[in-house]
């Protein structure tokens, strides 16, 4: 990563999560990606150099700044609704010398998606689910309507995509892969799936995808 930080070790979450604010070191099991995850995630997103890769719901960054050190010669832009959690991971990536990677502040489903070459999905809806026991903290408002929104809008989106679009989910987004992607890869991580879909199909079919 940088002098300032190695993360070959054994506790490697550890001395990760150290740079975090305390009550986010707490949460990290819970809601950020693992770095060995992270590592391997980025590998199967960013297969060829110069690819964009988007993580939707970046948090403080803990999967952007990890995937876009092990993948230096592509990008990595991380979307998340909470502007002091843009904030953290703006630091992060500073502190660690991670130049290649981009945090923005807002709503994913108002970008341009057809920037990207690749998506990361770590569940990052289900927290409109599960109310304010597994929420991150209080500064959004959590609805169910609001996860259908989000997983709809996502599939709409992933449906329109052009043909080799990578997208890794761990944990899932919420639903199935729309029509036209093809399950390349399942990997085992922890009690869940590491999954790497790949696009086959330029035309959409927006009725499977909603």
């Amino acid at each position: 990563m940088s002098s300032q930080l190695s993360l070959d070790t054994p506790d490697e979450d550890d001395v990760f999560d150290d740079h975090l604010p305390r009550k986010m070191q707490v949460q990290s099991a819970v809601h950020f990606t693992p770095v060995s995850v992270a590592r391997h995630a980025a590998r199967l997103l960013a297969p060829i150099p110069g690819m964009r890769v988007l993580d939707v719901g970046a948090g403080p960054g803990k999967f952007c700044v990890v995937a876009a050190s092990e993948v230096p010669a592509c990008t990595f832009v991380g979307i998340e609704l909470r502007p002091h959690l843009v904030r953290v991971a703006k630091r992060l990536a500073a502190r660690m010398s991670v130049a290649n990677v981009t945090f923005l502040d807002g709503d994913a489903l108002e970008l341009d998606w057809s920037e990207y070459d690749a998506f990361y999905f770590y569940n990052p809806f289900a927290e409109q689910l599960s109310g304010k026991a597994f929420a991150l903290d209080a500064q959004i408002e959590l609805m169910p309507s609001t996860f259908l929104r989000y997983v709809t809008g996502t599939r709409e989106r992933l449906a329109r995509a052009r043909a080799g679009t990578r997208v890794v989910t761990y944990h899932t987004f919420g639903a199935p892969a729309p029509h036209g992607y093809d399950l390349v890869e399942t990997h085992p991580a922890g009690t869940d799936r590491l999954e790497l879909w790949i696009k086959n199909d330029d035309e959409p079919d927006l009725d499977q995808a909603s």
